[in-house]
């Protein structure tokens, strides 16, 4: 037996020091998924992430063979939920949803950056943005954007403005709207989206920047009325983007990207980017994230790493130029 035992051991330790893995070594590596794989989403449910990843775990469950399960764990704009990743085993078992705000924006402010997104997590997919968009109450007597803006510099600091969530893309989109077309108005951030639809129904906000998913049926409803879109979407055809409008600064979307830990093994992370770009094919997740306002559009991870690098500066640009604080 010790003679087996010193043979083995042998064959190990050459086989390392050359660099090459013996083939029952690498099967071990490979042997991924073995449990159920959780989407970690850093925002509440009903949000646009939450609903994007709740639209593809089914598809990635038959990829994969296993469950695929989603957990929310809200915080911070996302901050809390990313960074909370971070911590995780770095077996692939954990992915993380993420749009700017919870891994670009919400870091930029913080005192103490928790990670830097540019070297710190392992890009899996691109999956698509939604526009974000600015409405207003019923009440509010105008029914374009520029009406709006003269409404709002003839009630200099009256207004009362809301979004969900402070330094997120839709806080970035609400100062760069108050910056750009020169108005004056009173910030009232909310945790989540239910409080201030409460308060646009009840009158007591006059205008709200946030994601389509939240405002869409106010909007089909009467109860709100959509005015601005950072892009043009096709369920709001009569809707004008920002540059449509002559302000083609005020142009953050809220795009979805998929994450692994940048600790996760190769053969890992490769069986997870193959599983979700065949997963995106199903035709079926297309029509859920169209009927939220998301348009799909994978695209592989060194596409998501060069869009990271790129809204990295473009968000340190508007928070600067702003003068966003959270802290």
């Amino acid at each position: 037996m010790r003679i087996k035992e010193t043979i083995l051991c042998g064959i190990l330790a050459i086989a390392f020091v050359s660099g090459v893995h013996p083939p029952w070594v690498d099967a071990q590596e490979t042997a991924y998924p073995t449990k159920p794989v959780t989407i970690l989403v850093p925002f509440p449910p009903g949000g646009f992430l939450d609903l994007g990843a709740r639209s593809i775990s089914d598809s990635l469950s038959k990829e994969l063979k296993v469950p695929v399960i989603v957990e929310n764990r809200a915080g911070g704009a996302g901050l809390v939920g990313s960074t909370a990743f971070l911590s995780t085993k770095p077996d692939g078992h954990t992915v993380l949803a993420a749009s700017g705000a919870a891994v670009i924006s919400t870091v930029q402010l913080s005192r103490t950056p928790p990670f830097d997104p540019r070297k710190d997590l392992l890009p899996l997919a691109y999956l698509g943005d939604a526009p974000c968009v600015m409405a207003v109450g019923k009440n509010i007597p105008v029914n374009s954007f520029n009406e709006f803006v003269q409404y709002a510099k003839s009630n200099p600091g009256k207004l009362r403005g809301a979004i969900s969530g402070l330094g997120g893309e839709a806080h970035i989109m609400y100062e760069s709207i108050v910056r750009d077309a020169k108005i004056e108005s009173k910030l009232v951030p909310y945790p989540g989206i239910s409080g201030v639809i409460t308060g646009i129904l009840g009158g007591h906000l006059d205008w709200w920047c946030g994601t389509m998913p939240g405002v869409l049926p106010y909007h089909k409803s009467g109860d709100m009325k959509i005015l601005l879109l950072t892009r043009r979407a096709p369920e709001l055809a009569g809707i004008p983007s920002a540059a449509d409008v002559g302000f083609p600064d005020i142009s953050v979307n809220v795009w979805m990207g998929l994450f692994a830990h940048p600790k996760t093994p190769k053969p890992v992370q490769d069986r997870l980017v193959a599983a979700v770009s065949r997963a995106v094919k199903d035709p079926g997740i297309s029509k859920k994230l169209s009927d939220a306002g998301f348009t799909l559009a994978y695209k592989p991870p060194a596409e998501l790493v060069k869009l990271i690098n790129e809204h990295w500066a473009i968000y340190a640009r508007v928070i600067k130029e702003a003068n966003i604080k959270v802290d």
